[in-house]
């Protein structure tokens, strides 16, 4: 048990500040300290700050995606669902703004390292949530409109990085949820 919890408590400090921060300003001896650990005890479970990064990255999708999936899922009607899943998803966008930087840091050093099978694996995940409201929703080509919803979502991620707050002032993040919802299921 406390094992567990001191890994947890690793992952969720390493989260907070690799979403905060460049990957190349956060150290080990921060990451441990945050998580009231030593470096050694860092060691013990993560062999490298990559893979702590990688693992810390992957531990808060799992955890957005258990979330999501729950409070989505709880819907009863198709286009609750939906508009449930969009308004999670911007919500996510607009309180982590800096996440979008951290997935692409990691990301770029997954591909350097040719390790790419579990951010495959979790991204067919994310599409096949989608994919299962657009079959309920009975709309046409729905594994097409899973990928596309997808990327989105990742491209208004990466707006809101680029942007910030002087977005705000271009675009009405309600209006933006609406348009989502009409252009996805034709309704308004």
């Amino acid at each position: 048990m406390k094992r567990r919890n001191a890994k947890e408590r690793i992952l969720k400090a390493a989260f907070e500040l690799f979403s905060e921060k460049p990957y190349d300003e956060v150290t080990v001896d921060e990451v441990a300290k945050q998580a009231g650990v030593s470096k050694g005890g860092l060691f013990h479970y993560f062999p490298s700050k990559y893979e702590l990064a990688k693992e810390s990255l992957f531990y808060g999708l799992e955890r957005w995606m258990g979330e999501i999936s729950s409070k989505v899922l709880s819907m009863k009607s198709p286009e609750e669902k939906f508009r449930a899943l969009i308004e999670y998803s911007v919500e996510f966008i607009l309180k982590n703004p800096k996440f979008s930087r951290f997935f692409l840091e990691v990301y770029e050093k997954s591909i350097e390292k040719k390790e790419l099978e579990q951010w495959i694996s979790s991204s067919l995940e994310y599409l096949q949530l989608f994919e299962g409201i657009f079959r309920e929703l009975g709309v046409l080509n729905p594994k097409i409109r899973a990928l596309l919803f997808g990327a989105l979502l990742d491209g208004l991620a990466f707006d809101y990085l680029l942007m910030g707050d002087e977005g705000k002032k271009y675009f009405d993040i309600e209006d933006i949820k609406r348009e989502i919802f009409e252009i996805f299921t034709g309704k308004s």
